[in-house]
Parts: structure tokens; C-alpha cells; sequence
């Protein structure tokens, strides 16, 4: 586009594409990346050993112990990939403490 000019309104007469500004474009992927990996942690070790030892598997299980190790390394992989799914960054970290907030209360009832 010549330098000035905006792009065609959508069907609702918004803007289509985002015009560039002088701005700094917004940090979203790298916010909810690093999200994931910080607040996906301590959710990876709740969620391991609530699936681990919370009763789902019988007692005397020998491997039990390295399940969990590698069950919390899944997890914890997965949770930067469950954050670009959020829409915005509030909600990004809002549901990642109420996720860890709940795994909290479930280990604590549970031990």
C-alpha cells in the first residue's frame, strides 16, 4: 500500500489486514511461549503426580516413580503448546493459574 493510505474495510467495515505503525509489534507468541514454559512447570508436576499417585495406579507398581518423571516431561512440553490457543495474553495467564491454582488444591487434598 502507498505510504498513507489504509486497507479496503472488511464486510463489517473494519480494516482487513492491520496497517503497519511506527510502533513495536506486540510480543504475543513470545509472551505465551514463555507463559507456557514458566507457569506449564509447576502444572507438569502437579498434573504427574496427581495422575500417578492420586489413585490411579495400584500401589506397588516398580516403575511408577520413572512414569512420573517422563509423564511430567509430556506435560510440561505440551504446555506452551496449549497457550497459543488462548486469545489474548489475560487469558493466556488467567487460565494457567486457575489451572495450577486447582492441580494445587487437588494435590493438597489428595496427599
Amino acid at each position: 500500500l502507498p505510504a498513507g493510505t489504509a486497507p479496503a474495510p472488511g464486510p463489517d467495515n473494519r480494516p482487513m489486514s492491520r496497517a503497519r505503525t511506527d510502533a513495536a509489534a506486540p510480543r504475543h507468541l513470545l509472551f505465551k511461549g514463555l507463559t507456557g514454559f514458566a507457569l506449564g512447570f509447576p502444572l507438569a508436576l502437579w498434573l504427574s503426580w496427581l495422575l500417578m499417585y492420586g489413585g490411579a495406579l495400584p500401589g506397588a507398581m516398580p516403575v511408577r516413580d520413572q512414569l512420573a518423571m517422563w509423564l511430567a516431561v509430556l506435560l510440561w512440553s505440551a504446555a506452551p503448546c496449549v497457550a497459543f490457543l488462548a486469545r489474548s495474553r489475560r487469558e493466556c495467564v488467567g487460565l494457567f493459574l486457575l489451572a495450577n491454582a486447582a492441580a494445587l488444591l487437588a494435590w493438597k487434598l489428595l496427599q
